[in-house]
């Protein structure tokens, strides 16, 4: 029954196209992302889903402004770019600085080059790679005492990546920073090679103290009021860079949504009550789940695993345990075969250190699982491909590249999932002390990708 009412009844493709054609990117602090908000909250009130309401939490926030950048030396010419979220404003007037190519921006490359890179701009990818993203390069680039970072896109298409770069919880960014295309760090890289290059940079950015944010919370409530729960979130703001961030991560709200709509029809059946959130302002370094994590932090132990992100982008190949534990990966194939779900299980840790909601639920000792099919490198010139994955943070993340058939799929398999879940009369795996987290992430070195991306509180979940 439930099967047949996602696929003859699926409203997620719709919901999506109607969200960005009418409320557009939902980017923090925004209009855009308070309409969004409302019309979720009555779509969970709608799909049947009980206590549903808005969480409100503040944050400091951050409104783009003017960005002007120009290379000086050897050539003149100005170089189409976009300042990234939280980027600090440059002074009066702007700066001008030779630029020091960081290749990969890995923790050792900005060791190697430290002495030529303070008191200079950096240039470094904008992809995540060695587990390592823009924030964490940021961050090394503000230890070195850089005075401005450049994050080139790895993907070929004229496309402009943006990302933040500082955590906007309490936190904003120190030096300026922007994004260029492919081409545009290729063309820079090219006059490299002939020697220095002297970049200016005029931003213009302000921070916005004390802006509200929403989490929207919505529960299918299991047998006898349980306090067991298994729990669906993904954030349902966008980056700003476009007009509609479709694909990251609207549609993954919407699939979810389907999904707990022919589930609801069940309620006070399943042995664990089932926990929908959509977390606000999480684009800009999950401000909303570590927020929702830290306001919920006595449930924390009530929860036997959280799904996530990936929902409605690929063909799904499988699903993913993200930031661990690997433990995690035999009991939930058992659970898989026992309900014939033929879908296989991969490890994959690089979710601790990435800007998903996954960190903050794993520090609480959550098990996370995703269907995010993971990163494939193209061979064309060493770069990127163009595909679903490389156009989330650009322009091109829009409607018409929704697969409206996979996206039933995904409702399809994410209830199945959560139904096999919510009938497990025990959780999955027994969830590990903050300690051992803490341990392994050290054993790992992820503690100092966290350290640069000012995410590592082992005292707090909110941090100092």
């Amino acid at each position: 029954m439930t099967v047949g009412d996602l696929w003859l009844n699926s409203t997620a493709y719709e919901n999506v196209g109607y969200i960005v054609d009418n409320f557009g990117n939902r980017f923090m602090g925004t209009e855009s992302e308070r309409k969004t908000k409302d019309y979720l909250l009555s779509l969970f009130k709608q799909y049947g889903l009980e206590n549903v309401h808005a969480e409100p939490f503040n944050y400091t926030g951050w409104k783009r402004g003017k960005c002007a950048v120009e290379m000086v030396h050897p050539v003149k010419r100005s170089l189409w770019s976009s300042a990234l979220p939280h980027s600090a404003s440059t002074s009066f007037g702007g700066i001008e600085a030779r630029v020091i190519d960081v290749e990969s921006g890995t923790k050792r490359d900005f060791e190697r080059k430290s002495n030529e890179i303070s008191g200079n701009m950096v240039l470094a990818p904008a992809s995540s790679s060695h587990h390592v993203d823009m924030a964490a390069r940021y961050g090394w680039a503000v230890e070195h005492k850089a005075v401005g970072c450049i994050f080139r896109n790895e993907a070929p298409g004229q496309l402009i990546r943006t990302g933040a770069v500082a955590t906007g919880y309490r936190n904003t960014g120190v030096i300026p920073a922007i994004s260029v295309s492919y081409e545009t760090g290729a063309f820079m890289e090219r006059q490299m090679r002939s020697g220095q290059i002297i970049v200016k940079m005029e931003i213009e950015n302000s921070t916005l103290p004390n802006t509200t944010g929403w989490n929207i919370v919505g529960d299918i409530i299991g047998e006898g009021g349980t306090s067991s729960m298994v729990m669906m979130g993904t954030h349902y703001d966008g980056h700003d860079i476009g007009q509609e961030a479709a694909s990251d991560n609207i549609l993954g709200v919407a699939v979810m949504l389907d999904a707990a709509r022919a589930l609801a029809k069940f309620k006070g059946k399943f042995k664990k009550t089932i926990r929908l959130v959509a977390f606000g302002n999480d684009e800009c370094l999950t401000v909303g789940t570590v927020n929702y994590v830290a306001q919920h932090e006595k449930e924390m132990q009530n929860v036997d695993v959280m799904i996530g992100d990936g929902l409605g982008r690929n063909f799904i190949d499988g699903l993913c345990i993200s930031a661990g534990p690997p433990a995690l990966a035999r009991p939930l194939l058992k659970l898989l075969n026992d309900w014939k779900i033929n879908l296989p299980v991969e490890e994959t840790d690089e979710d601790w250190v990435s800007a998903t909601h996954f960190l903050h639920f794993a520090l609480a000792g959550i098990p996370n699982i995703d269907f995010e099919r993971r990163h494939r490198k193209s061979t064309w010139h060493g770069t990127e491909p163009r595909d679903e994955t490389n156009r989330h943070h650009t322009t091109t993340d829009t409607f018409d590249k929704i697969d409206p058939v996979l996206v039933k799929q995904h409702a399809i398999l994410l209830a199945e999932l959560v139904l096999a879940l919510v009938n497990m009369p025990e959780p999955l795996l027994k969830h590990p002390t903050r300690d051992e987290i803490m341990q392994s992430l050290k054993s790992h070195g992820y503690d100092e990708i966290l350290k640069a991306q000012n995410r590592w509180h082992p005292g707090s979940i909110l941090g100092d």
